[in-house]
């Protein structure tokens, strides 16, 4: 029972802390609140993207978290814990790619349209 306690209480938290983001983002690009990386620390408009796109998909995520919490209780508690902290591991992982990856096309984007402005 503890293991699947712990896929819903992290699902939960996953869902809680995407929803902040997505109802109070970071106004300005800062050390402590929000999705920071490098790159999307690096330019303003990859920072609201960042943080527009990564709630949208932790609340997603912490939704998926919380069915493998609640499929725990099927289980025995070790293989609850293992299933809760590998989906966990995985949709943590799966968060990281998926924002790098969009950051990176739009990062592709406005350097296309610095290009053809710089063309015309």
């Amino acid at each position: 029972m503890a293991g699947a306690i712990v896929g819903l209480i992290c699902g939960v938290c996953y869902f809680v802390l995407g929803l902040m983001l997505f109802k109070k983002p970071p106004k300005k690009i800062n050390g402590i609140y929000g999705y920071r990386t490098p790159r999307a620390m690096s330019d303003p408009d990859l920072w609201d993207e960042a943080q527009r796109y990564s709630a949208n998909l932790m609340m997603q995520f912490g939704v998926i978290i919380t069915v493998f919490g609640i499929l725990g209780f099927w289980f025995t508690d070790v293989q609850a814990l293992v299933l809760s902290l590998f989906a966990v591991a995985f949709y943590t992982f799966r968060l990281f790619t998926k924002v790098e990856g969009r950051l990176k096309e739009v990062q592709h984007a406005q350097k296309r349209k610095q290009s053809e402005q710089g063309a015309s």
